[in-house]
C-alpha cells in the first residue's frame, strides 16, 4: 500500500528504464514502420508503443521522415444520387462555358449563413495563473442566439447582405415564408439596375428554396434560368 501510495502502481520501478533517445538507423526504421501500420497515431502513444521519448519521436518523424501532421478537414456529406447530380451539373456548365465562355459571370451565386453571437471560450488557451484553483466559469445559453444573413455574390459584385428578422427586429431563422419576403421585399429590388434576362439564380437544395411557391415566384423574375 506504502508503494502505491507514493508511485500510484504496484509495479517495481526500483530501476525504472528511460525511453530510448537516439535516433539510430534500426529505430528511425520501426518509427516508419510504425507509421505505415497506423498513421492516426498520437506521437504520445506511438513512442510509448516505440519506449521512446516524445521528443526524440518528433525529430525522427519531421527531420529525419520529413512528415508533418495534417488535420483532417470537414466536409459536406453526399448521398448517392449526389454524385450523378454533381456530375449533370458539371456536364451542363462545360456546355454552358463552351457556347458562351463569359456564362458564368452572369450567375447569382447565393445562400445564407448563420452567426452565432454568444461568443466563445478556447478552453485550451485560456489560463489563470493561481495558489488555488479559482472555480472560474464560464455559462453558456442552451439555445445560444444566432443571426441569419442571405447574400448573393457575382461577377458584377455582392447583392446584400440581408438579416433575417421578424417584424419586431428580433433575429430569426429562415423558412419558406421568410425567404419569399426577402425575394419579394429586398432581392428583385436590388436587381432593378441589372439586366435580368441575362442573368442565371442559384441555389442549394434547402426546403424552404425549393418550395414549390418559392419556384414560381423566382421564375417570375429568372423564367427557367435558376440552377
Amino acid at each position: 500500500m506504502g508503494r502505491f501510495c507514493a508511485t500510484f502502481t504496484l509495479n517495481d520501478n526500483t530501476h525504472p528504464q528511460r525511453c530510448r533517445t537516439v535516433r539510430t538507423e534500426e529505430v528511425i526504421a520501426a518509427v516508419e514502420r510504425s507509421v505505415e501500420e497506423d498513421p492516426n497515431q498520437s506521437i504520445r502513444h506511438r513512442a510509448q508503443e516505440l519506449d521512446m521519448c516524445p521528443s526524440t519521436l518528433w525529430k525522427i518523424l519531421r527531420k529525419d521522415l520529413g512528415l508533418r501532421a495534417y488535420k483532417i478537414q470537414l466536409v459536406q456529406e453526399l448521398k448517392p444520387r449526389d454524385h450523378l447530380a454533381r456530375r449533370r451539373f458539371g456536364e451542363w456548365a462545360q456546355n454552358k462555358i463552351a457556347d458562351d465562355p463569359d456564362f458564368h459571370k452572369r450567375i447569382l451565386f447565393s445562400d445564407e449563413a448563420h452567426f452565432w453571437l454568444n461568443g466563445y471560450v478556447n478552453k485550451q488557451k485560456c489560463r489563470i495563473w493561481s495558489d488555488d484553483n479559482p472555480q472560474v466559469y464560464v455559462e453558456t445559453p442552451l439555445h445560444p442566439e444566432k443571426l441569419t444573413v442571405w447574400c448573393a455574390l457575382w461577377a458584377g459584385g455582392i447583392i446584400g447582405p440581408y438579416f433575417f428578422k421578424n417584424d419586431a427586429g428580433q433575429n430569426v431563422t429562415v423558412n419558406g415564408d421568410r425567404y419569399r419576403v426577402m425575394i419579394t421585399d429586398f432581392f428583385v429590388h436590388q436587381l432593378n439596375s441589372h439586366d435580368v434576362q441575362e442573368l442565371w439564380f442559384q441555389q442549394d437544395g434547402a426546403t424552404c428554396h425549393t418550395a414549390r411557391a418559392t419556384i414560381d415566384l423566382l421564375k417570375e423574375t429568372f423564367g427557367n434560368r435558376i440552377v
